[in-house]
């Protein structure tokens, strides 16, 4: 995160965190503190299954950058990979009754706040793009929570302001 320039108050604004290269160290910690097993493998943080013996944590040696719901809920988690060659550069929790990665965007509470006070919201592609905007005086960004733009989030976009800005990266996934 210092590499990226990110000061420490933005990284404690944003709540972001680090999950630890551990299969269980989440699962454990969670446990320890009284949480029921069921509860933890509910909100995603643990995969489990028919097929999975032995659940483990979901997320593992990533950035973690908490996603709240349009009233600053968290309801999921996006992890950034720190190995080079990890197989997903990005990963969020998975869907739950709670989370639906298509109908939120990423800052949207802060986002919609700042909007209000007047100016539009821009859409960027990813969690650290709408961190670096925040830190540079931008509060006014959102990010979609994948590599699309779905039609649920453009009209949460259309609702927070006449014309929203999209400024997405000139790359293929950008472009698209």
């Amino acid at each position: 995160l210092r590499d990226r320039c990110l000061t420490p108050a933005t990284q404690q604004s944003f709540r972001l965190g680090y999950a630890p290269d551990s299969r269980n160290a989440l699962k454990e910690y969670l446990a320890a503190k009284g949480v029921p097993k069921a509860d933890i493998e509910a909100c995603g943080l643990v995969r489990h299954g028919d097929d999975i013996p032995v659940s483990y944590d979901w997320f593992r040696d990533r950035i973690m950058f908490p996603i709240p719901d349009s009233r600053g809920r968290i309801i999921a988690f996006g992890g950034r990979a720190l190995a080079p060659d990890a197989l997903a550069k990005y990963m969020n929790s998975p869907e739950t009754e709670l989370f639906h990665k298509g109908n939120v965007l990423y800052n949207f509470a802060r986002a919609r706040k700042a909007v209000a006070k007047g100016g539009t919201v821009i859409a960027v592609e990813g969690y650290m793009d709408v961190i670096a905007l925040a830190q540079a005086g931008f509060e006014n960004a959102v990010a979609p929570l994948g590599t699309a733009l779905t039609e649920n989030q453009l009209e949460l976009l259309w609702r927070m302001a006449p014309e929203p800005v999209l400024c997405f990266d000139g790359d293929q996934a950008g472009l698209k």
